[in-house]
């Protein structure tokens, strides 16, 4: 049993580690044009700055979940935090945009090590009915992350530079750092074989680079020859897991119609609920003129929500099965697609408003709930795994959300620009992918409110 100091203590060390990476990703989205003035280069090479982030997260996240659970949850937490400080001097020291992207991929390795980590803590600290109140309070600190970023990257680039974002985020993990080496205790070791997996993480690491890495130049001839390359990687994974002695992913994990179920829910959300604030911060500024910080004080409207709401929301899958807590914030985010179902010129911006709270609602009652809900029979030897398992979930589902806009963009836009010309085509494209996202996130309330009918294995 944990005290409550120390149950406060890992509450802290979590949020913090977890509010790193989304901090980073908002703030360079809105210091992407002060970037490209400094580094000339075309918006394609601009987007491998989030993109490479986002690709190593993925890729490395189990990986570290299965060292974390030989090696130890907080010795690959701590070891995260010092790689965010390399990877903050690599970035904020950056002469130039190839070194920035290299660098922003480390900050990726980072966030592999600390986003399944973080919650493998919480899980293992906070006892079963009090932990969908933890990672509530957790998944709230990530987004405040983002909402910060938001507020605080366009100010630290206005007034000092955009390097000065990568100062906050050195003092944040050297913070962070001290705090988890000084005040927390004790190291947990959980797994009951210290054998690796070489083969299967040589199979699998690359498998999930090539397969969003395709699904983000979906379409292109590349990008088709990389999705097809990963997925027959990720085959080969899946063959190698059910012969192999010492899988990477355990037996009891691939046998798992609980876990697919819970992952596949967890994608679809959210390649549905993430890809939205991107089609809405289009059209604030396309369409009602709002600049680029006004549209993202705008958008701030659901991460507020999230963040009020989501500790006790976290509360609801504690008392009550998280599938049908998760099935809840599915059906709501479907909501806030329907509202913008024919949006256009006229779309009153009370109607914009109301879709970004129920879109913060929807996620404030999925998040917490989906990785309780993944986590149900699985062995405690198996936390920090299975947590990354869930964080690889929710990554594939923004990448997701990134494919869905460039397959309907690129056939109703034909490629063009958008201008006062082709304002109607950039409408429709926006319809389109809001219904998209709309049977998404149907989609992803079916698959939680749908109870099993066979028995778990």
């Amino acid at each position: 049993m944990y005290s409550e100091t120390a149950k406060r203590l890992v509450q802290i060390v979590a949020g913090l580690g977890s509010s790193i990476a989304p901090f980073m990703v908002s703030s360079l989205i809105v210091a992407t044009p002060a970037i490209g003035d400094e580094f000339p280069a075309d918006v394609a090479l601009l987007g491998w700055v989030t993109a490479a982030f986002f690709l190593v997260a993925a890729a490395f996240l189990v990986p570290f979940g299965r060292i974390a659970d030989i090696k130890g949850s907080k010795r690959v937490f701590t070891a995260g935090m010092g790689v965010y400080l390399a990877a903050a001097a690599v970035c904020g020291l950056a002469p130039g945009i190839l070194v920035l992207i290299a660098g922003r991929a480390l900050t990726g390795l980072a966030a592999a090590m600390v986003f399944g980590t973080s919650l493998a803590l919480l899980s293992l600290v906070f006892p079963e009915e009090d932990r969908g109140r933890a990672f509530g309070i957790n998944i709230t600190a990530m987004f405040a992350g983002f909402g910060l970023g938001l507020l605080a990257g366009g100010a630290i680039t206005y007034y000092i530079s955009w390097r000065g974002i990568f100062a906050v985020v050195a003092l944040i993990a050297m913070a962070n750092l001290v705090l988890i080496r000084t005040r927390v205790r004790g190291e947990c070791e959980l797994a009951r074989t210290r054998e690796y997996d070489p083969a299967g993480m040589l199979l699998f690491t690359p498998g999930v680079l090539l397969f969003m890495y395709g699904l983000a130049g979906i379409s292109t001839l590349s990008g088709l020859a990389a999705l097809g390359a990963g997925a027959a990687a990720l085959t080969g994974f899946l063959l190698w897991e059910r012969r192999c002695p010492h899988s990477l992913i355990p037996q009891n994990l691939l046998r798992s119609r609980n876990l697919a179920r819970a992952a596949a829910a967890n994608i679809i959300f959210n390649g549905s609920s993430f890809g939205i604030i991107f089609v809405l911060s289009l059209y604030l500024q396309y369409v009602t003129g709002f600049d680029p910080r006004s549209a993202g004080l705008f958008l701030l409207i659901s991460q507020a929500f999230l963040i009020v709401l989501g500790p006790a929301s976290g509360r609801l899958s504690d008392r009550h099965p998280p599938y049908r807590v998760a099935a809840a914030g599915g059906l709501v985010n479907a909501a806030a697609m329907l509202l913008l179902i024919s949006l256009g010129e006229s779309t009153p911006l009370l109607l914009v408003i109301a879709t970004l709270a129920l879109n913060g609602i929807g996620i404030a009652l999925f998040m917490p709930a989906v990785v309780k809900w993944s986590l149900k029979d699985v062995r405690r030897e198996d936390t920090s795994l299975l947590t990354s398992l869930s964080e690889t979930a929710r990554l594939t589902g923004n990448s997701l959300s990134n494919t869905v806009i460039i397959i309907v963009f690129s056939v109703v836009m034909g490629g063009v620009p958008v201008s006062a010309e082709t304002l109607p085509l950039f409408l429709a494209a926006s319809r389109w992918s809001v219904m998209v996202y709309l049977l998404m996130g149907l989609a992803s309330a079916l698959l939680a409110g749908v109870n099993l009918r066979k028995k778990e294995v």
